[in-house]
């Protein structure tokens, strides 16, 4: 397998264990166990990004450019909904 599949592979699987602690995190029944998630939570997410900078280094993961039209109209999308 080449490294791009592993390495994609790989950051999909730190985004889902970003997200899923987040989501005990939110949840922690009390302030140690909150604490103990909070530091869980900073080193994936800290280590998602790593591998995300590896990723987009090596052009294994391309960005999409905005056009201008598009922010503008997901600006004014969001201003409605929460508005």
């Amino acid at each position: 397998m080449e490294d791009k599949y592993i390495m994609m592979d790989v950051l999909l699987n730190e985004k889902y264990l970003v997200h899923n602690t987040s989501t005990a995190l939110n949840e922690a029944s009390s302030d140690h166990v909150y604490k103990i998630y909070l530091d869980t939570f900073k080193k994936l997410s800290e280590a998602a990004k790593s591998v995300f900078t590896l990723c987009y280094n090596n052009d294994w993961y391309q960005l999409e450019e905005a056009p201008k039209t598009k922010i503008s109209k997901e600006h004014d999308k969001l201003s409605t909904e929460l508005g």
